[in-house]
């Protein structure tokens, strides 16, 4: 059964110290499936556009529509770029995520 979070808050604040009871959205407990889930779908969907965007670009320029393509290959770049960043986002935060490890 996956934790709904509310379990998981408890158990990460158990095992904090007493003077600091406030858990942190640095600390990597902070995160609940729920978060990790969104961050793994999103990662995985901006990586599909990635690779999505050069095909269309391949295609406009193969009719002819230079401005088009070369806009969907900007839109490509950047779009590579912030899923570069989001999956390093995720590796750290999640690299000891119970739920994606199994």
């Amino acid at each position: 059964m996956i934790d709904d979070g509310e379990d998981h808050y408890k158990k990460m604040m158990a095992k904090k110290h007493e003077h600091s009871k406030e858990l942190s959205k640095y600390d990597p407990g902070y995160w609940d499936a729920k978060a990790c889930k969104r961050t793994r779908n999103g990662v995985g969907s901006l990586m599909a556009v990635t690779g999505y965007l050069p095909d269309e670009s391949n295609k406009l320029r193969d009719s002819g529509d230079e401005s088009g393509a070369d806009d969907l290959f900007t839109a490509a770049e950047k779009t590579s770029g912030i899923a570069a960043n989001v999956a390093a986002t995720f590796s750290v935060f999640f690299k000891n995520c119970n739920w994606c490890v199994k």
